[in-house]
């Protein structure tokens, strides 16, 4: 029983389904996390150096000002004293008050105390060959003055930590122009050269907040959006998927295969390898009837063989018995056509000759002998389309001349009927065809529709020129018409088209005649064709080539 297969699971596909979304998810979020981490962090640092670039900045334009001065006079006070590297440092004015002469060097100095005090940021001058022994470099700023005097560049970035506090560190050269030349004269500086290095120290507390606070409000939106992404996807998929496998499981549990293997039941497995289990089993029992249905259809084509042999047999009787009526055919037309026509001769010959008084049976004689060979003609002829022994004397030929021919042939018997023979073709129609067999094509059509056609009726003949080398001939009465739905069926050999009243009109027909126009329009590589509505008459047309580089050209047996 399959049923033994539905089973609780030890592990549902939708747990897994959670656990590996969320594990995936999570990789993913690590990833984008990380990446934007150090986004934003190289962000923060670009703050920092550029603020670092500013100040350097400002502090040598400040410098540059007061060189420009010679020097600032300040008060003199106890945290400003006289430079002892200047003559003549202090000046008293008219009141008593002394000020002091502030070189760009000290200037520097005191900014930088001042900044340092307020906790913002903190700048030093140093120099190889300096005057003030507070300007004396430490080994960082000794490695950047070489650097700076070999090659050049605009600045060192460094990350120390001062006093228990991480600091950006930006070391940049300070070059020497004219107005620092008259303070510098001892240390044979040139303009243009390095006279010294400036460290800006920036404390780092407000770039490394920020870089906390910013992963802070990452990870928290990144779970944020991570857990709902797992929520949504879940929810869709219990949907959409979970449920459709529920049903199926459900299904599964009320199907009853009896007499399969159960093997696989005993292992545990989620809801998919429970419908893979199915599958299974499905196989192995469609697989064994199968083998039940093939040994079955064994059975019954033994049969089958045997009657295929039977039928073959039959049909190589058939095909023998067919040749033999073709043979029949062609040996009984041959046979009749001399005799029939030496008493048509005979009978002309009669006709010519006045010496009977009456010549009425003479004209039934060569009425019905004229019949029996057309109708030899046509079982003769069909009978070597069939066998496909016909063969076709194509050449250019006047096609008007050959209409001409066969109206005149008919033209005894309309007169009879008093139905008029119309012919409307053009003076010159050359055309690629046999000219016997054509003829005998046009004469059958104008037979039929002379024997159709009513008293004092017209039938017309016309040619046209027809479209990609083909010439149409078409062959209009005035009969009773057909109705379309034996349009196809008319050409086939021995058919008769009943009458209204639904018998058979014979009216002296064979029944062959437009078999024999098919099978000879065909052999020319064209084709044939009926155009009626019930009452309103007939039109039957053929096409011929009309150039001798159409391709279904041939004077081989047809």
């Amino acid at each position: 029983m399959l049923s033994s297969l539905i089973t609780l699971s030890d592990s549902k596909i939708s747990v897994k389904f959670l656990l590996s979304t969320s594990i995936a998810i999570a990789a993913i979020f690590l990833l984008v996390f990380v990446w934007f981490s150090q986004q934003q962090e190289q962000a923060i640092m670009e703050q920092v150096k550029k603020q670092a670039i500013i100040l350097h900045k400002q502090i040598v334009l400040t410098r540059q000002w007061v060189a420009e001065h010679k020097t600032v006079l300040v008060p003199k006070t106890e945290t400003v004293r006289s430079s002892p590297f200047l003559s003549e440092p202090d000046v008293k004015s008219a009141d008593g008050s002394v000020f002091t002469k502030i070189s760009p060097s000290v200037i520097t100095r005191h900014l930088s105390d001042r900044a340092s005090r307020g906790g913002l940021y903190s700048f030093k001058l140093a120099n190889t060959t300096r005057l003030n022994p507070q300007n004396a470099p430490d080994a960082l700023e000794e490695e950047a003055l070489e650097q700076f005097r070999s090659s050049p560049t605009s600045g060192i970035f460094r990350i120390e930590h001062r006093e228990g506090r991480k600091v950006l560190r930006y070391i940049a050269p300070l070059y020497v122009n004219e107005d620092c030349m008259q303070c510098h004269m001892v240390q044979n500086y040139k303009p243009g050269e390095v006279g010294g290095c400036l460290s800006v120290l920036i404390p780092m507390e407000e770039a490394q907040s920020a870089i906390i606070r910013n992963r802070i409000i990452l990870i928290g939106s990144g779970l944020g959006f991570a857990g709902s992404l797992v929520v949504l996807l879940f929810v869709t998929t219990r949907s959409l998927v979970f449920t459709r496998i529920r049903d199926i499981r459900a299904l599964i549990g009320r199907m009853n295969l009896v007499g399969t293997d159960n093997s696989r039941s005993h292992e545990h497995g989620d809801e998919l390898k429970e419908i893979t289990d199915f599958c299974y089993v499905l196989d192995e029992k469609l697989k064994d009837q199968h083998e039940e249905l093939e040994l079955k259809i064994a059975a019954a084509t033994k049969d089958l063989s045997r009657t295929n042999e039977d039928l073959e047999r039959a049909n190589q009787d058939l095909a023998r018995l067919n040749k033999a009526k073709s043979d029949f055919f062609s040996d009984v037309s041959h046979e009749m056509r001399t005799p029939l026509t030496s008493i048509k001769g005979a009978a002309d010959i009669l006709a010519r000759n006045h010496s009977f008084a009456e010549n009425v049976y003479l004209d039934i004689i060569k009425r019905n002998t004229d019949r029996l060979i057309k109708t030899v003609v046509d079982f003769l002829a069909y009978s070597k389309i069939e066998s496909g022994q016909l063969e076709l004397d194509i050449r250019e030929n006047c096609l008007k001349a050959v209409v001409e021919d066969a109206v005149l042939s008919q033209q005894a018997v309309a007169q009879k009927r008093s139905v008029k023979l119309v012919s409307d073709a053009p003076d010159e129609v050359p055309a690629m065809f046999d000219e016997q067999r054509i003829y005998q094509v046009l004469t059958n059509l104008l037979s039929n529709a002379i024997r159709f056609s009513p008293d004092h009726g017209t039938v017309t003949v016309r040619i046209a020129d027809g479209r990609d080398h083909w010439i149409e001939v078409s062959v209009q009465d005035q009969g009773p018409g057909i109705d379309e739905k034996y349009h196809t069926t008319v050409f086939e050999k021995f058919y008769q088209v009943p009458d209204t009243r639904g018998s058979k009109i014979h009216q002296g027909s064979s029944g062959i005649g437009l078999a024999v126009c098919k099978g000879l329009v065909e052999a020319h590589g064209g084709e044939i064709w009926v155009e009626s509505d019930l009452g309103k008459g007939c039109r039957f047309a053929f096409t011929l080539p009309s150039h001798k580089d159409n391709e279904r050209f041939t004077n081989t047996p047809g």
